[in-house]
């Protein structure tokens, strides 16, 4: 595992659902109740196989678990209607220290974009939802590249937009796709893992490893003290 680098970014991205949003347990739980309501065995390690795939390779692993005989779009229409009233019922909530990084990078004025899967219109829901909308200077989501993650787009079009270089960028994201986007983009990369642990197999990509975003904020705070102590 690398250590953290105390030095100050030009930007921060942040990886959305598992990292900035606590998404992915009201996924999971659709994802249970529905398996079952269609009369299959709801295992959570299949939906957890699915955090930080696109939408058609989480459909074909949904298929390759269930069989050809799955009712796929069913299932996930409802999934979807599922999600939307937990969304309405205000279960959704910021992960620990997430207001935290991103009010300590505001407020040097360091920008930051968003690097998500999920369609735009979603995206700008759930951040409405949790309140952190306006802190973003870009966002690019799932409608804006042409190839998902653990392609290197996502963070290479967020850098573009906010003036920077992917190499003075810090990247932050919970999923092993997710880390490799990122360090393929040339990224420094923290990952926090969510309901998936980082396996022996992906500890030494490069990124650092972290338990939260506060531990992260910690370090950003010790990068912009040593930066104005190297001003004076």
């Amino acid at each position: 595992m690398k250590q953290p680098i105390y030095v100050l970014p030009q930007a921060i991205v942040f990886d959305m659902d598992g990292t900035l949003i606590d998404s992915e347990r009201l996924q999971l739980q659709c994802f249970m109740e529905m398996t079952e309501k269609y009369g299959y065995e709801a295992r959570d390690e299949i939906y957890l196989q699915c955090i930080g795939a696109t939408g058609a390779v989480a459909r074909n692993i949904l298929v390759d678990a269930y069989g050809p005989q799955f009712p796929l779009q069913e299932v996930l229409t409802d999934w979807r209607e599922r999600y939307e009233e937990l969304l309405a019922s205000g279960a959704l909530q910021l992960k620990e220290g997430a207001r935290l990084m991103l009010e300590t990078a505001t407020s040097q004025g360091i920008p930051c974009a968003l690097a998500t899967q999920t369609r735009r219109v979603l995206t700008e829901k759930k951040l409405q939802l949790t309140g952190v909308l306006d802190y973003f200077d870009a966002l690019v989501t799932g409608d804006d590249v042409q190839r998902g993650k653990p392609d290197p787009e996502h963070y290479m079009v967020a850098a573009a937009k906010l003036g920077a270089e992917p190499e003075a960028c810090w990247a932050l994201e919970d999923s092993e796709n997710g880390v490799r986007s990122a360090l393929s983009a040339g990224c420094v990369v923290y990952q926090i893992p969510d309901l998936v642990p980082v396996s022996a197999t992906y500890t030494n990509l490069g990124q650092t490893i972290l338990n939260s975003l506060v531990e992260v904020a910690e370090i950003l705070e010790i990068a912009i003290a040593a930066t104005i102590v190297s001003r004076e």
